[in-house]
């Protein structure tokens, strides 16, 4: 039987929400990814989960980060561990869906005040997260006004859309796979990315959708830890 065109899309749209949701569920193992100078504390928040440094300068930026869809904040532990341990404070949000970016701010927004005495009155902020967070991470950055923008595999087409360009000034990289049939670059995630973007650079790497999952993130998690660095920590 042939499918129709919206049949298609709806099917990719429900792969792409219960897959990240089982995937997350099996895949969901805590630490192990500190590998930086920094070592790492973990704390909770309302509706957040805290990857807190200490070490290194002790003062610190920000990177928010939202789930993709169904995805919990344990499945991305081991990355985002190892992120903070770059002495860069982690502010994740734990909804499960994370596209308007309200719940990424939410969470941010928490972290500022919390922890006031290590990231200071005006830290830089950047927002990061994975497939549905990644495409959310556009709509985060224009909520906070933020300097940077790292998505992970961004939907832009069936869980989410980017409301509207960032800031001209915001660098944004989107960051894909090659083995993503999923949130692949093309034909429309790369566009919209660029098309949102003034600043922008994409990343391919190797992995499926999935790579960012448990340990730190395979390749993906590779260049979030690189560009966290070049714009939370050494910029």
């Amino acid at each position: 039987m042939k499918l129709s065109t919206k049949m298609k899309l709806g099917s990719i749209a429900a792969i792409l929400t219960s897959g990240l949701f089982m995937s997350g569920s099996a895949l969901a193992v805590g630490g192990g990814g500190g590998s930086g100078p920094c070592s790492v504390d973990e704390e909770r928040g309302s509706g957040a989960r805290f990857f807190v440094p200490s070490g290194g300068s002790g003062q610190y930026n920000i990177m928010g980060w939202g789930n993709g869809t169904g995805g919990t904040v344990s499945a991305y532990s081991g990355l985002l561990e190892s992120v903070a341990s770059q002495c860069v404070l982690v502010a994740a949000a734990t909804t499960t869906q994370s596209g308007n970016g309200r719940d990424v701010e939410d969470a941010v927004n928490q972290a500022k005040s919390r922890y006031s005495s290590i990231v200071g009155s005006d830290p830089k902020v950047c927002t990061s997260g994975h497939s549905q967070g990644g495409g959310g991470s556009f709509n985060a950055a224009n909520r906070l006004d933020a300097e940077c923008v790292i998505a992970v595999q961004p939907d832009t087409v069936f869980t989410t859309r980017i409301d509207r360009p960032v800031s001209s000034d915001t660098d944004v990289v989107c960051i894909f796979s090659t083995g993503d049939v999923l949130a692949p670059a093309i034909p429309s995630n790369g566009r919209n990315c660029e098309r949102n973007s003034t600043r922008y650079t994409q990343e391919l790497t190797s992995g499926t959708h999935f790579a960012p999952i448990g340990g730190t993130g395979g390749e993906p998690g590779e260049v979030v830890r690189e560009y966290a660095n070049r714009w939370l920590v050494n910029n």
